[in-house]
């Protein structure tokens, strides 16, 4: 006998009927049929030796004895030319650890191509699949999935429209548009797909995002490690902490959820809320930890700048505790407030219900205020303290080795220089002009007028004006360029 006829194995009943113009033999009782290594059981069945094919009925079994293959259902129509089954009605096929649930499903014993429609469910030992309908092929263990796909597992709940699924892998891949929901109810989200292995609990998100309860992570391509609770970002990155009103952009990054760590860097930047308007700060890298609530900190290293509409900075690193609102500048730090410039060795800026309120200037601490009219007003000492009203410096607390000029412009026009050194002073301002001066311990001081003031007179040892490198936004903010 070919291989390619179906035979009949055995049966408890067997009778010839005609079935319109065609001549059939009915088969009833524990039927068994044979084509090559897959045996067809059912409780009845039509079997047309013409069309070499058969329709059967109530408990149909296709068994495989080469392949691990089984199916069952209610109902089905085999073409024995084709090689290929129509499953209907509560159809269970098992392929090794893998089932799959339908009510129709057409298999290819050909091409070992399974073809559900109108609903399907997978599962294997890792995960439960369903979609409105997909293929199975149990040669290559390669799944598909099309239309209200939806993949769950302990960890991770995955809605998609496409997915692809390989049960030897269990690597899904996804097209389009895809939520996927964590066991600790972070939410990703993308219109681009992603690749998901719960083996490795391992996911790979295309330009996409990932929401959690404090924070928000936006990158074209974002990789989530659930084992070692690590989310690494890269290429445009958006990383919001929720309880900071804090954004840090870059290229490259991770967020550590055990530890409650970041690190962004490649052109990074930050934006902070304050005083009702934004703080940026940019920088080589840029790293937070928020482990500790009573001590959390952020710290912007190398090459800083920063940018908010009445302030700018630089230094080599600046740090951010949340705890105290103060912002420590190290290593050439640089200020510059309206027309003011502050530096000194190290600076920290207090901030008050998102107001700066105060800078404490430690070490060769050099304050440059420049008039309307050209000149350049400035203090110095070891250390200082500069008091801020909206925004505006109100007065400066001079401890230590205190020098200072300032220019005076009386109602006739003409302009005096006021010239003293004392071992401490104080400066107070209205709207960024000096309008008092108290000295402690004077040691020496003069006025000039504007004829005597030679060159040399005009300067305190130290001045340096740096007004030329003042940050400005764009150069700060890179979402702002146009260039990028």
């Amino acid at each position: 006998m070919s291989q390619t006829e179906v035979k009949l194995k055995r049966a408890g009943f067997l009778a010839k009927v005609n079935i319109g113009k065609e001549s059939v033999q009915r088969l009833k009782n524990d039927v068994w049929l044979v084509q090559g290594n897959t045996n067809i059981y059912c409780d009845s069945a039509y079997l047309n030796k013409e069309t070499n094919s058969a329709r059967a009925f109530g408990r149909v079994r296709i068994i495989d004895t080469v392949d691990p293959l089984h199916i069952e259902s209610d109902y089905m129509e085999y073409d024995g030319n084709t090689r290929r089954a129509k499953l209907r009605n509560n159809v269970v096929m098992k392929d090794d650890s893998v089932t799959l649930y339908t009510d129709f499903l057409d298999y290819n014993r050909t091409t070992k191509t399974g073809n559900y429609f109108n609903g399907g469910r997978l599962i294997d030992s890792q995960n439960e699949l369903q979609s409105q309908w997909g293929y199975y092929h149990t040669q290559t263990k390669q799944a598909e999935f099309f239309q209200k796909v939806t993949m769950t597992n302990p960890d991770f709940d995955l809605a998609a429209d496409t997915l692809y699924y390989n049960t030897n892998t269990s690597l899904a891949k996804t097209k389009g548009k895809t939520i996927g929901i964590t066991s600790d109810s972070d939410t990703l989200r993308t219109n681009h797909g992603l690749i998901y292995n719960r083996q490795l609990q391992y996911a790979e998100v295309y330009r996409g995002n990932i929401n959690g309860p404090d924070y928000f992570i936006e990158a074209d391509t974002l990789i989530t490690d659930d084992q070692k609770q690590l989310y690494n970002a890269s290429r445009n990155i958006k990383l919001i902490s929720k309880p900071d009103s804090l954004t840090i952009y870059g290229e490259k990054g991770f967020y550590n959820k055990l530890k409650k760590t970041s690190l962004v860097y490649d052109q990074a930047y930050l934006r902070k809320m304050m005083e009702g308007d934004s703080l940026f700060i940019s920088a080589d890298t840029l790293f937070s930890d928020q482990s500790d609530e009573n001590n959390k900190y952020l710290t912007a290293y190398h090459q800083v700048k920063m940018f908010k509409s009445n302030m700018q900075g630089m230094a080599d690193s600046v740090s951010y505790n949340f705890a105290d609102s103060v912002i420590y500048m190290y290593t050439d730090p640089v200020i510059w407030v309206e027309n003011s410039q502050i530096k000194a060795d190290s600076i920290n800026i207090e901030v008050r219900n998102n107001k700066i309120d105060k800078m404490n200037l430690r070490l060769n601490s050099f304050v440059i205020s420049k008039d309307t009219l050209g000149n350049y007003n400035q203090v110095k000492g070891r250390d200082m303290e500069v008091y801020f009203n909206e925004g505006l410096i109100s007065k400066t607390h001079v401890n230590g080795n205190g020098e200072s000029i300032y220019y005076l412009k009386e109602t006739s026009g003409a302009v005096s220089m006021n010239s003293m050194k004392c071992s401490n002073m104080a400066l107070y301002f209205s709207q960024n002009t000096i309008t008092e001066i108290r000295n402690y311990e004077q040691v020496d001081g003069q006025v000039k007028p504007e004829f005597e003031i030679s060159r040399l007179d005009r300067r305190l040892r130290g001045f340096n004006w740096l007004g030329d490198e003042k940050p400005t936004l764009e150069q700060v903010a890179r979402h702002l360029r146009y260039d990028r």
